[in-house]
């Protein structure tokens, strides 16, 4: 099964793709690779997705025979002339999907062909992995209800505040506080400092620590 993979892997994507302008021949020999991929020794990586496209790229994914996982949590209550209406369930982390692959730039790069895939977090080349573990107690504290929205995590930060990510495909790494609600509810926008440069991401307030 090895030699299965050492073959399959061999073969540069853009080395398919050159001089085949068929999309749909071009997505077949990566769905391959794919596939072939799962032979190897994996790790888990987070991929940012178009938001609301997180379920399709994971089900994508599940086709290929590549594990994917979206953790998901219960949404804001809505509140309509004195009536409470539970919150329909959503990702836990918008725009972002879990997937597991060989820690190898020529799969991971057959990413590209999923639709609504926009990029890797930290690269084809260098990309950011997730040890097993890691990935497992975040899918089993959102199980849990622990970063639904309406529960109350007891926590409040300013804008500016500079906090660290203890949950989640981010974790360990540290920002600044864009924005975030007074109730110790929802979501917190985070300015997080990650690969040379500033990028603004919306995670449960439970993930968050003052640093």
């Amino acid at each position: 099964m090895m030699m299965q993979h050492k073959e399959v892997v061999g073969v540069p994507v853009g080395v398919m793709a050159r001089g085949d302008n068929d999309r749909a021949d071009r997505k077949a020999r990566i769905a391959l690779l794919l596939r072939s991929a799962v032979v190897a020794h994996q790790r888990w990586f987070a991929a940012r997705v178009m938001t609301g496209r997180e379920k399709a790229v994971e089900n994508q994914l599940s086709e290929l025979g590549v594990q994917a996982l979206v953790p998901m949590r219960k949404g804001p209550d809505l509140r309509r002339r004195h009536r409470v209406i539970p919150g329909q369930m959503m990702p836990v982390i918008h725009g972002y999907v879990l997937v597991k692959l060989p820690l190898d730039g020529q799969v991971l790069a057959g990413l590209r062909v999923v639709e609504h895939f926009i990029s890797l977090v930290g690269g084809f080349d260098n990309p950011l992995p997730l040890t097993e573990a890691e990935v497992m107690r975040f899918k089993a504290l959102a199980d849990d209800g622990t970063y639904d929205w309406e529960r109350n995590t007891g926590k409040s930060f300013w804008r500016g505040e500079r906090v660290q990510l203890f949950d989640g495909p981010f974790v360990g790494m540290k920002g600044e506080v864009v924005s975030c609600r007074s109730d110790g509810k929802g979501d917190v926008v985070v300015s997080l400092e990650m690969f040379g440069g500033l990028v603004p991401v919306t995670v449960p307030i439970a993930f968050c620590e003052k640093v």
